[in-house]
């Protein structure tokens, strides 16, 4: 993951500083007419007009989920893409997906219990078909490589329709690095997700 640090981060930076580069031209560049300070129905209305624009930036400014949980990572060699496109990135709208490459989405569990807080601290196999024995190769390879592997069944048809798999591989940083219905090749799965090559596991 570190190798592809500039390749992951520096595109999200600079679409980052790229919008709040904007968003102070919004404020910075912004210049009042001279009336504006006329107690006369033309100094009323320019006060309106930079009333509008001041309101517009403050929404701009602070309401930006998009910008706060959107960015994404597509195009890293430790991604595997499944083909899908991920929303249109907005910077006021932000659409959970599962796609790979962005931040896994959230959901809660129960009144009291989030999504997150059954990830691992390292990687997550998230499980929520019925076939959970097809992620056996997986998990035995996660072992093989001294990689710390939370399993989490989730049995709510409401999440595996938010993540539209039967399986989920989540990165340490929450991000999305693979999703699936079968896993054909586990170990070369985990190969490229990590960066390294890991052995096949023993067979018992």
């Amino acid at each position: 993951m570190l190798a592809t640090y500039e390749v992951e981060r520096r595109p999200v930076a600079i679409r980052n500083t790229g919008y709040a580069r904007r968003l102070a031209d919004s404020l910075g560049l912004f210049l009042p007419v001279p009336e504006i300070e006329v107690d006369e129905p033309e100094g009323a209305k320019a006060r309106e007009i930079a009333g509008a624009h001041l309101e517009a930036h403050a929404r701009a400014e602070f309401n930006i989920p998009g910008v706060t949980f959107g960015g994404r990572y597509d195009g890293s060699a430790i991604i595997i893409a499944d083909g899908t496109q991920p929303p249109p990135d907005t910077a006021n709208l932000y659409v959970p997906t599962a796609c790979p490459g962005g931040r896994a989405p959230h959901i809660w569990l129960d009144q009291n219990k989030s999504l997150f807080d059954v990830f691992g601290f390292e990687w997550t196999l998230l499980r929520m078909g019925r076939d959970n024995a097809a992620s056996s190769g997986l998990i035995s390879s996660a072992r093989t490589a001294g990689l710390e592997l939370e399993v989490v069944d989730i049995a709510e048809p409401a999440v595996r329709e938010l993540y539209e798999a039967d399986f989920a591989l989540v990165r340490p940083d929450q991000i999305v690095a693979w999703r699936g219905n079968s896993i054909p090749d586990p170990t070369g799965l985990l190969s490229t997700v990590t960066g390294h090559p890991v052995d096949m596991p023993a067979i018992a």
